[in-house]
């Protein structure tokens, strides 16, 4: 297969005006912690207070150095709140700490090539692009940012903001015609979404960790999942984020490795229901990445990721891959060059 019919499935991609599916891999290259640094992250900074703590994160601490991911030790552990309680703060911090780099960055000119896709994906009549994230960090809010491109997570604007959701949010406006906005649907939370003592969800725009008073809203990889999709603003923004795969013209997956129980299912009914296309990015694929690529994402997908060679390519004619000399086609970025 030559670059040319490579670049013909990601156009198509493209052309179909995709939902953007983003993981932890696409914020790494800005710097955020992958999964094994959050776990090395928790392993030297969590310090237990008594047995009842010691046991559960030793069990979690096996786990980890018997090769599992953190969601994989994490997951089916029934740990006492207060530990949840400390994984969670330390999550947040751990993020926090490289998304406030990034912002810095930022406002130096730093790039992001998600900016640039987004402003690509509107040179159309279209007035709504879908982002889904499992990432806690505000990357995609930079890179809207950076081309001066709105944004909407389901809280109002401002310093203390208010959780709106469904008929009831915020339409942008320029004069008499819909501005062109971002709806981000964050369905493991945001390191600016936090609750108040009273379990009210509230937006603070910070990067100090409001100690004592409220509680991050993350949803920590394995931990109280199922119980906290029930409730807002969680259930409210899977529901979004099911609408928007379940409406998709097209998929476009960065950096995200298919193990999330809840989201991963909706990505595979969108592609059962409709041959549409989908390309996937990553650094290195994910073995449920490529198990998906082979297996149920349909007859028209491009998978990429980095190789010694250059590129390797995964798609429905050349299901086990083929390696090319085009050295960053697997990126957003050189996805950007083949499209835009």
């Amino acid at each position: 297969m030559t670059l040319e019919k490579v670049q013909k499935l990601a156009l198509a991609c493209f052309q179909g005006v995709p939902t953007i599916v983003l993981g932890s891999g696409a914020s790494m290259p800005h710097g955020l912690p992958s999964m094994g640094a959050l776990s090395t992250f928790l392993n030297d900074n969590l310090l237990t207070e008594d047995e009842v703590e010691e046991d559960a994160w030793l069990g979690v601490r096996r786990d980890l150095a018997a090769g599992d991911h953190l969601e994989g030790a994490l997951e089916g552990k029934n740990l006492p709140p207060s530990l949840i309680d400390k994984i969670v703060r330390l999550t947040w911090k751990c993020v926090n700490q490289d998304d406030e780099k990034v912002f810095e960055a930022s406002l130096n000119g730093g790039a992001f090539p998600l900016g640039q896709l987004l402003r690509g994906l509107f040179q159309s009549t279209h007035t709504t692009l879908n982002i889904v994230t499992t990432n806690y960090d505000r990357v995609i809010e930079y890179a809207c940012n950076s081309v001066d491109i709105l944004f909407q997570t389901g809280f109002t604007p401002g310093y203390r903001q208010k959780w709106e959701s469904g008929a009831n949010q915020l339409r942008f406006q320029h004069g008499a015609k819909a501005a062109r906005v971002v709806k981000i649907w964050k369905v493991h939370g945001s390191l600016d979404w936090f609750a108040t003592p009273q379990g009210l969800p509230i937006g603070i725009p910070t990067y100090r960790l409001p100690e004592g008073v409220l509680s991050p809203l993350i949803v920590t990889p394995g931990l109280n999942k199922y119980e906290k999709i029930t409730e807002d603003p969680f259930r409210s923004t899977f529901n979004g984020a099911d609408e928007a795969l379940q409406k998709s013209g097209a998929l476009l997956c960065v950096g995200y490795g298919f193990r999330d129980k809840q989201l991963h299912p909706k990505i595979e009914q969108r592609c059962r229901e409709g041959n549409i296309p989908v390309v996937v990015l990553a650094h290195t694929l994910t073995d449920e990445a490529k198990d998906f690529l082979k297996n149920r994402a349909g007859n028209n997908y491009l998978g990429l990721e980095y190789s010694d060679a250059g590129s390797k390519i995964f798609t429905a004619q050349e299901p086990d891959g083929f390696e090319i000399e085009e050295e960053d086609i697997w990126s957003l970025d050189g996805f950007n060059k083949l499209v835009t």
